[in-house]
C-alpha cells in the first residue's frame, strides 16, 4: 500500500472536505440547544472523525472505484451528523435536516472551485503567485464568499422559523435523493477528473444547481411549515376564544343578576334601622360596582368583552374610554369578535400597565361607521420601544415561539372579511386601526364584478 498516497489523500482531499463541511454545519446549527458538556462532546467527536478520515483515506487508496468513493463520502457525512446528535439536544430529524443543508453548501463550494480550476482560472493565477498560493487563495475566496452568501440567503432565513416544527418527511426525502445524485456525480468526477474538461464543467455546474435547489427547497418548505403551524395555532385560538366567550357571558349574566339583587338589598339596608355602618355600606357598594361597569353597545359579544376588560382596567388604575357602535358587527361570529377585540384590548391593557405615569394610563377604543366601511381603532400610551416586523409589532416575551399570535390572529380575521389592519407608533402612543367593508358594500362589489 502506498502510504504517501494515503497521506496525500488524507491531507489534501479529505481534511479540506471535512473542514468545509464542519464550517457549513456550524452555520446551520448555531443557536440550537446544546447538551451538557458540549465542548467535551464536540472535542471527542472531532477526534473520532479525524481518526476515521485516515481509515477512509486508506480505503480510497486501496479501492479507487467511484462507487466506493461515494460510499465513503456518505460515511463522512454520517459521522458529522452523529457528532451533531451527540452535541445538540435536538431531534435527530432536525439535525439531519441541518446536515443535508450543510453538505449541500460544502458540495457547492467544492464544485465552484472545480469550475474555477477546470476553466483555467487557477492556472492563470498560479502564473502570478505560484500554484500553492493560487490554490489556497482561490479556494479560500470561494469558501468565504459562498458561505457568507449562503448564511445571508439561507441559513439566517431558516433561523427565522423553528426547526422544532420540522415534521414533514418529504423534505428530507426530496433533499436526500437530490443529495445522493450530487454525491455520486462528485465521486465520479473525482475518478475521471482530468479526462474531459467541458463535460466535467457541465457536471460541476449541474451539481451547483442541485445544491441550490436543495437549500431553496428546504428554506421554502420550512417557511410553509411555519406558516401552517401559525394558522393551526390561530384557528385553535379562535375555538378557545369562542368557548371563553360563552363562559364569560354566562359568568357575567350570573354576576349581574346577583349584583342587581344586592343593590336592592342595599337600598333596604339604608332605609332600615339595622346596625350597618356607612363604611360597610360603601364596601358593599364597591363590591357590586361590577354591575355599573356593564357596557351597552348594541352587540352582546362586544358588551361582554368591554365589561370584562373595563373591570380589569379599573383594577389596574386604567381609564378606558369607549365609543363603540356595535350594531354594525353582527356579520362576525361571537367567537371572532371575542378573539379580535379580546386580543386588541388585552394587548393595550398589558402595555398601559407598564406605564408609570398614572395620567398616561389611558386607553381609547372606537368602533363606528365611515361610509361603507367599519372603522375600528384603539389607542394607548406605552413605555419602552416597539420592534416591528412585516408591519406588525413583535412580542417582548422571551418565549417567542409560543407567543405573538394575538396580532397575527387579528390580521387574519381582518383579511378574512376583506379589511385592512395597520399599526403605527406616534412618539409614546400606540395606534391600531382596522377598516372592514360592511356586508352591503361587499355585496355591491360582488354584484358589480358579476356584471362586468
Amino acid at each position: 500500500m502506498n502510504f504517501e498516497a494515503v497521506i496525500w489523500q488524507y491531507l489534501h482531499a479529505l481534511l479540506p472536505v471535512f473542514f468545509q463541511l464542519a464550517v457549513a454545519e456550524g452555520l446551520f446549527v448555531f443557536g440550537l440547544k446544546r447538551r451538557k458538556f458540549f465542548w467535551l462532546r464536540l472535542s471527542a467527536g472531532l477526534l473520532i472523525c479525524l481518526a476515521s478520515l485516515f481509515l477512509i483515506a486508506v480505503l480510497m487508496v486501496l479501492s479507487p472505484h467511484f462507487l466506493v468513493g461515494a460510499l465513503l463520502y456518505f460515511i463522512i457525512f454520517a459521522l458529522t451528523v452523529l457528532v451533531l446528535w451527540q452535541c445538540f439536544d435536538e431531534k435527530f430529524g432536525t439535525l439531519l435536516f441541518c446536515g443535508v443543508a450543510a453538505y449541500s453548501a460544502q458540495n457547492m463550494c467544492y464544485r465552484l472551485y472545480c469550475v474555477a480550476e477546470l476553466s483555467g482560472l487557477l492556472w492563470a493565477l498560479s502564473n502570478v503567485v505560484g500554484w500553492t498560493a493560487a490554490y489556497h487563495l482561490l479556494s479560500n475566496i470561494i469558501l468565504v464568499t459562498e458561505y457568507v452568501v449562503i448564511y445571508l440567503l439561507f441559513a439566517r432565513r431558516m433561523k427565522k422559523y423553528s426547526l422544532a416544527r420540522l415534521h414533514q418527511r418529504n423534505i428530507l426525502l426530496i433533499s436526500g435523493v437530490t443529495l445522493v445524485v450530487t454525491v455520486l456525480l462528485c465521486a465520479w468526477t473525482n475518478v475521471y477528473y482530468y479526462q474531459h474538461f467541458p463535460l466535467l464543467i457541465i457536471i460541476s455546474l449541474f451539481s451547483v444547481l442541485c445544491c441550490v435547489f436543495i437549500l431553496g427547497l428546504q428554506s421554502g418548505m420550512l417557511e410553509n411549515i411555519s406558516l401552517k403551524h401559525d394558522i393551526e395555532v390561530i384557528e385553535q385560538m379562535w375555538k378557545n376564544d369562542k368557548r371563553q366567550y360563552e363562559i364569560a357571558k354566562e359568568n357575567m349574566d350570573v354576576i349581574n343578576v346577583k349584583c342587581h339583587d344586592l343593590k336592592h338589598r342595599l337600598k333596604e339596608l339604608r332605609l332600615s334601622d339595622g346596625e350597618v355602618s356607612r363604611e360597610e355600606l360603601l364596601e358593599i357598594e364597591n363590591a357590586v360596582a361590577i354591575y355599573d361597569a356593564k357596557v351597552n353597545t348594541g352587540c352582546d359579544p362586544l358588551d361582554v368583552i368591554l365589561t370584562e376588560k373595563s373591570l380589569q382596567c379599573r383594577k389596574n388604575g386604567i381609564k378606558l374610554s369607549c365609543m363603540a357602535d356595535g350594531k354594525y358587527l353582527k356579520f362576525m361570529s361571537s367567537g371572532e369578535l371575542y378573539s379580535l377585540f379580546g386580543n386588541m384590548l388585552s394587548n393595550a391593557i398589558e402595555a398601559v400597565k407598564k406605564v408609570e405615569d398614572t395620567e398616561r394610563r389611558v386607553i381609547a377604543f372606537t368602533v363606528r361607521r365611515l361610509g361603507e366601511m367599519l372603522f375600528i381603532q384603539i389607542e394607548n400610551y406605552f413605555d419602552g420601544k416597539i420592534v416591528f416586523k412585516d408591519g406588525l409589532p413583535q412580542t417582548v416575551k422571551r418565549d417567542r415561539l409560543n407567543h405573538g399570535y394575538g396580532v397575527k390572529s387579528m390580521r387574519m380575521l381582518t383579511a378574512k372579511y376583506g379589511g385592512d389592519m395597520t399599526v403605527d407608533v406616534d412618539c409614546d402612543v400606540y395606534r391600531l386601526k382596522i377598516m372592514l367593508p360592511l356586508p352591503e358594500s361587499r355585496q355591491s362589489v360582488a354584484k358589480l364584478k358579476d356584471a362586468v
